[in-house]
């Protein structure tokens, strides 16, 4: 059996992991969104549009402020819902999948049970949502629809949709993500540009086959 010591090693490990990740990707988005920005002013049809999602682990890992956050995942296979009230100091979470259902109280003051509450709330599957909808930014897949209050936040409503994306933004979301790929759905950005809010439907190629599934996400100011 796993000393005290060796589970509290791997826990730490794996949310540091989680979130080297997701700070490599962002600084590969920023990277990307200056290189795009500046194809979009040599007119490459782009409209600018900005979606970031990454940084809703930068938020859970260091809370600015009280926060609901939610994340619901399904597929043809099942289906799991994380719910997590965060303030600086504390995060109350439940999570239901089909393991079953279970709660976790982590405290800022003590790494482990921080660090724990952080793994609950991680997952490949959001990273690698993130991931793919970093490859959106700043092309004709992403479009601003109106100012709109959400969650307790001024925002500006973002529409998904890679099969309404010029000819060759769709041929270079086919390279990436498999022909017959697409991403679909809504994002609420604020000012600070981390998304308060997304609802996604997906289909991408995995293992030589088509895969569906839908995500929302959301913090909501407590």
């Amino acid at each position: 059996m796993k000393s005290n010591q060796q589970r509290r090693a791997q826990y730490l490990y794996l949310a540091a992991m989680f979130f080297v990740l997701l700070t490599i990707t962002a600084c590969t988005s920023k990277s990307e969104s200056k290189t795009g920005e500046l194809v979009a002013t040599a007119g490459s049809g782009s409209n600018g549009s900005h979606l970031d999602v990454m940084c809703v682990g930068d938020r859970i890992n260091n809370p600015p402020e009280p926060f609901h956050f939610s994340y619901k995942y399904s597929d043809a296979s099942g289906s799991a819902s994380k719910d997590a009230d965060i303030t600086p100091q504390t995060m109350d979470i439940t999570i239901n999948d089909q393991s079953g259902s279970h709660s976790y109280h982590g405290v800022r003051s003590d790494d482990l049970s921080w660090n724990r509450a952080v793994l609950d709330l991680s997952g490949l599957g959001m990273t690698g949502m993130m991931s793919r909808l970093d490859a959106l930014n700043d092309t004709s897949a992403l479009t601003r629809q109106a100012a709109e209050a959400m969650n307790g936040y001024d925002t500006t409503r973002l529409a998904i949709d890679t099969t309404k994306a010029s000819a060759s933004d769709q041929r270079k979301f086919e390279a990436l993500f498999g022909n017959g790929s697409f991403e679909k759905g809504t994002a609420w950005i604020p000012s600070d540009g981390c998304s308060v809010k997304l609802v996604l439907d997906e289909r991408v190629m995995l293992g030589g086959k088509l895969k569906d599934s839908h995500y929302e996400m959301a913090r909501t100011r407590r």
